[in-house]
């Protein structure tokens, strides 16, 4: 029998422990939501399968097997989920006359707690109606409203791109940007961007859904496309206009053919791919773009069809 979200609630009542809504009063609190809970006032609803424990020593509450936390249209999915708290501070209030202004009030003593670290292990997922986000560990750290998963197949969908990464995700939430590390790879359709490492910013669409407006890469870059690949430094792709501006040691292939430049500008949406010696406003000196294009090999050709001569007469 799952233990449902009130007993939780009653633990935390115990402790005046803040809920997890600590940022919303925060200057971005109406910025569109991300796959967190920094941004939502709503209650958090908490479920697990065999208990709910909180430690007073280690000032934690911990949730088992199945552990489950919803608070507006974000969740929150793991094994074991342990919430983190500490004293909140009193607000200053003016001393009383007399008083000794370094003695503490009765009120720092008793002043409520806030959670501050949500930490999730195995199986992890968050996810909201448009962003899902899965690993094996997730540290979601409240004050800076940053979440860092970690572990195995690391994966964060969006209606149209699919980000992955080998060491770590991030996303951060007051920012609206996702962070990948290592071997990263952002997917959209027939268009394929990885990176040492991919930064993409996130922005809400006509449709109120957080879909990927600007990515860069960092490194090791590949752009593939459905004719051509690209390699470099850096790419900086801007979604509404479809263009990827490649930069550093660029090496471009269509087929058999390459290209080699310090600088690509590629037009996801038409097609056409442009390869200059050096960036806009860098004097390119003596380089310049070099092509190596293969000749194709001519197909044999087709036998013309013949027509047998008709029978003699009389056969």
């Amino acid at each position: 029998m799952r233990l449902r979200a009130w007993i939780f609630c009653l633990i935390t009542a115990a402790l005046s422990v803040r809920p997890l809504h600590a940022l919303a009063e925060s200057p971005n609190a109406a910025a569109p939501a991300g796959i967190a809970f920094a941004k939502s006032t709503a209650p958090l609803d908490v479920t697990a399968d065999q208990g709910i424990e909180i430690s007073q020593d280690a000032k934690e509450v911990i949730a088992h097997v199945n552990a489950r936390a919803v608070r507006g249209n974000a969740t929150l999915i793991g094994d074991t989920l342990t919430a983190y708290y500490r004293p909140k501070a009193a607000p200053k209030a003016a001393a009383p006359k007399g008083a000794n202004p370094g003695t503490p009030s009765a009120g720092d003593e008793t002043s409520n707690s806030e959670v501050w670290r949500v930490v999730a292990d195995g199986a992890v997922e968050i996810f909201n109606p448009t962003q899902h986000a899965y690993g094996d560990h997730a540290d979601y750290n409240i004050d800076d409203a940053v979440v860092v998963m970690t572990g195995d197949h690391l994966k964060m969908t969006t209606p149209l791109d699919i980000i992955t990464a080998r060491d770590s995700l991030e996303y951060w939430e007051t920012k609206h940007q996702a962070v990948a590390r290592g071997d990263a790879v952002e997917i959209r359709g027939e268009k394929r961007i990885q990176a040492d490492l991919l930064v993409a910013d996130f922005a809400e669409n006509a449709q109120k859904q957080m879909v990927i407006d600007v990515a860069h890469g960092y490194d090791h870059v590949i752009l593939t496309t459905a004719t051509d690949v690209v390699t470099g430094d850096r790419a900086d792709y801007v979604v509404e206009t479809g263009i990827v501006t490649v930069t550093g040691r660029v090496k471009m292939t269509r087929q058999n053919n390459q290209l080699n430049g310090g600088y690509a500008v590629v037009n996801l949406n038409t097609g056409i791919s442009t390869l200059y010696p050096a960036p806009p406003g860098d004097k390119a000196g003596d380089r310049q773009v070099k092509g190596l294009f293969m000749p194709q090999k001519k197909a044999a050709p087709v036998p013309a069809a013949t027509a047998s001569p008709p029978p003699p007469k009389g056969s």
